[in-house]
């Protein structure tokens, strides 16, 4: 990715998420402005952050790809025999280098970290007449420096394996951006181990900035600590894992929606359970590309959910709900749906990133793992009982703990894009269902991440290696 930063377009006009007020809608800037004089207030900086919050909605990124592929390229969903020709190359383990989802899903996500990072030094350049002025730039600036940490961290997920895949992180990763005010740059890829550093540190940073306990449709405090718990236990740092975790389900202000309630989960936005969604209207929705849409009945319904996984739940699991049934016009018969978007094709369901369940989670494994197992044990409840109240209590130890949290992760997350991370980051082989059929392939694998695009090869002289096996 040849980038030029010199000049670099303000993305935030269109697009917008809710944590723009309606005021900087009406901000008309140039097409293109200077790096160094792009931010110049509190607006300016707004209207930057607006520009990375948009990216996130894109079908290329949160907006439907990055939801898809992990699950699509294990055992979670597999395609109608009557699809729109989208995601092939995933469901028959055959990606190539000219694949278009993983280069948009380049393209958008380095479009997340190029204006994160120019809202994050033009932000540090302005100062608050008032210290209420001056909390509000660092929090902006502090967002800035969680989507440079998303978008680095989802970048290296797909395009890099595991930080474990060697001792010690030392593999080829992705190229790391921190500054856009150079003429030009054709960077080089980093180790993962680097990846990872950078991440960590942008999360630091914003923990030191950041005022907001909570945000809706924007990133806070306790967003921040949600993903540095997970990008702990990506690095397997259990002690990490387990501390902002707790921090998160202790002292956060986040709270799981109740058995009874739980289709509410999905169809109401902003609700408690998450830390952190990314907001749609019917405005700036993705329209027939958006996720409800690909899942719908009444829209494609290209991916549909296997009966293996649907039989996973107990009659009484109320997340049976978040799976409907029923006959797909002129294809299967009897098929199951993604029903996580409920508003479907109307395409403006918020697309959730980050939510309590997972915390319990994550600290479950993570203790699992550590050997705590009846501490592993207690958090793995919550969440089952949760989904039934009447369920018996998880009693497995060692490995077989292990297994039924990510069983239980399988079945909680399911088509939020974390099945396939899981099964590679814990060395497990994948499962990949085609309809009728299905392969299965052993760990490790060159094909569990993606290829560096062949349009990024070419124009980057310095991008080489292609990852193995492409």
């Amino acid at each position: 990715m040849i980038i030029k930063y010199k000049n670099i377009a303000i993305l935030a006009i269109v697009l917008l998420t809710a944590s723009c007020s309606e005021s900087f809608l009406d901000i008309n800037p140039e097409q293109s402005v200077a790096a160094e004089s792009a931010v110049v207030d509190q607006i300016t900086l707004q209207t930057a952050l607006n520009g990375a919050y948009s990216k996130l909605q894109s079908n290329d990124y949160y907006g439907r790809t990055m939801y898809v592929i992990p699950e699509l390229m294990a055992d979670n969903l597999y395609l109608s025999s009557r699809n729109t020709g989208r995601y092939l190359e995933y469901e028959t383990f055959v990606v190539s280098e000219r694949n278009g989802e993983a280069e948009g899903l380049w393209e958008k996500g380095y479009q997340v970290i190029v204006n994160a990072t120019r809202a994050i030094e033009g932000g540090k350049t302005l100062q608050g007449t008032t210290p209420t002025k001056q909390n509000a730039i660092n929090q902006l600036i502090g967002e800035a420096h969680i989507l440079r940490a998303l978008a680095h961290f989802d970048l290296v997920r797909m395009f890099a394996q595991p930080y474990n895949f060697t001792a010690d992180a030392s593999h080829i990763g992705i190229p790391i951006i921190t500054e856009v005010n150079i003429v030009q740059t054709s960077p080089k890829r980093n180790t993962v181990k680097e990846v990872y550093t950078q991440i960590n540190k942008d999360l630091t940073a914003a923990l030191g900035l950041m005022q907001a306990q909570k945000g809706k449709g924007v990133f806070s405090i306790g967003a921040a600590k949600g993903l540095m718990a997970r990008v702990a236990l990506y690095q397997d740092d259990k002690i990490n894992a387990i501390k902002y975790s707790s921090e998160v389900i202790a002292t956060g202000g986040y709270s799981l929606i109740a058995n009874k309630d739980y289709p509410t989960l999905w169809s109401t936005k902003l609700n408690n359970e998450t830390l952190f969604e990314i907001v749609n209207t019917i405005a700036d929705n993705e329209g027939s590309n958006s996720l409800g849409h690909f899942f719908s009945v009444a829209g494609y319904a290209d991916a549909l959910v296997p009966t293996e996984l649907y039989d996973l739940y107990g009659s009484q699991d109320a997340r049976r709900t978040a799976i409907t049934s029923g006959a797909k016009p002129g294809a299967e018969k009897n098929a199951f749906f993604v029903n996580k978007f409920p508003k479907g094709t109307l395409s403006d369901d918020n697309i959730k990133i980050l939510r309590l369940a997972e915390q319990y989670l994550i600290r479950a494994e993570a203790y699992a793992k550590e050997g705590e197992n009846t501490l592993a044990q207690n958090d793995l409840n919550v969440i089952v009982k949760r989904a039934n109240p009447n369920a018996l209590n998880a009693t497995e130890t060692g490995p077989a703990l292990l297994n039924r949290i990510l069983e239980e992760r399988r079945k909680e997350l399911a088509f939020e894009g974390h099945r396939l991370f899981d099964l590679n980051r814990n060395k497990k082989d994948v499962k990949i269902i085609q309809s009728e059929k299905s392969m299965t392939v052993s760990y490790p694998n060159d094909k569990f991440i993606l290829p560096i695009p062949l349009k990024e090869i070419n124009s980057n002289p310095n991008i080489k290696p292609q990852n193995t096996g492409y």
